[in-house]
């Protein structure tokens, strides 16, 4: 069960730990779009991007931003 379980579960790097300045730039370099959606009483909320080739999310612009740069620079290795 072990294999099966590894194989359905989404890999997803550790989070990049950017400064405020790093976040601005890399949103103004490789995001498309960043959405966000309010909470409701059923999904908690929080924010989309979609950067390059990569879609990320997380409650906060800064967790998703995090995020989606880790993937983005796991794919380009």
């Amino acid at each position: 069960m072990g294999r099966w379980a590894e194989l359905w579960t989404e890999h997803r790097p550790a989070p990049l730990n950017l400064t405020d300045t790093e976040i601005l730039d890399w949103l103004g370099e490789y995001c498309d779009q960043a959405v966000y959606t309010r909470p409701t009483s059923e999904y908690s909320g929080g924010f989309t991007l979609y950067c390059d080739e990569v879609k990320s999310s997380g409650p906060t612009l800064r967790e998703a931003v995090c995020l989606a740069a880790a993937k983005l620079d796991e794919i380009n290795e």
